[in-house]
């Protein structure tokens, strides 16, 4: 009899959860994970489901109704068009600046060699995100072109669907090198190898990275306490473990 009743209220509990679902760009998938791991560990009724895709597929979904409470984006202007749809209940916030790196698990990578290594006989397929959707493509396209590679290297070219995906198809091996983001060039399964080549900011426009609260959430207090505390001192932290850099730095 006990056990039922245990086995009842655990069952009321997880109904009764409060649930939240975010959806964020590939680029925060360990950020993102330790700062609701945190926050849960002192929220424990609290449900977090986090959607990782790409920034302009995330847009497209919320456009077409989808019941995300917090979207998080690795291109600013997506949640301004979002706002100005009034898809959105909170004026788009900063939360960091990403940066771009080239990063290979071939013995042959040579990190002081930067750009030159995409030309080496090796390489027969350079990863980057889809630059048509994935604002980490869009600027890893922006760069090529900014040094004069990208119509040279162009037929290697395999793009990963966000940059999540691009960062497995290297880590795979479906493609030798390729541009992925330094939060995930840091992340626990990567940063042991410590083989990366960061890219200088100058060479493509900022990837400034906001969010905001949908409409779906407007009633949804937990999703807008969640909001609330990634602009914490402890969150930024976090971020910045990761390779970001965050406002007011």
């Amino acid at each position: 009899m006990k056990k039922i009743i245990l086995g009842l209220m655990i069952l009321c509990s997880s109904i009764f959860a409060d649930k939240i679902t975010v959806f964020a760009a590939s680029d925060l998938k360990f950020a993102l994970d330790e700062i609701k791991e945190r926050y849960t560990s002192v929220n424990k009724d609290v449900d977090i489901n986090l959607i990782y895709g790409s920034s302009g597929k995330g847009m497209n979904q919320i456009e077409n109704g989808a019941p995300f409470d917090i979207y998080f984006s690795a291109n600013q202007n997506y949640v301004e068009n979002l706002f100005k749809k009034g898809l959105l209940i909170e004026k788009p916030k900063l939360y960091a600046l990403g940066r771009i790196v080239i990063w290979s698990k071939n013995k042959n990578f040579e990190k002081n060699k930067g750009f030159d290594n995409l030309k080496e006989n090796w390489v027969s397929k350079i990863a980057i995100a889809n630059p048509e959707h994935a604002p980490y493509g869009e600027k890893a396209k922006q760069a090529l072109e900014k040094v004069g590679l990208y119509k040279e290297i162009e037929k290697k070219l395999v793009f990963g669907e966000n940059i999540s995906a691009t960062t497995n198809m290297i880590n795979i091996q479906a493609a030798q090198i390729g541009i992925i983001a330094l939060s995930l060039a840091l992340a626990p399964t990567i940063e042991e190898q410590n083989n990366y080549f960061l890219i200088d900011r100058i060479l493509h426009e900022p990837l400034f990275q906001a969010y905001s609260i949908t409409k779906y959430a407007q009633n949804n207090k937990e999703a807008k306490d969640f909001y609330k505390i990634i602009s914490s001192d402890e969150s930024l932290k976090i971020l910045k473990k990761y390779g970001f850099e965050v406002p007011n730095e």
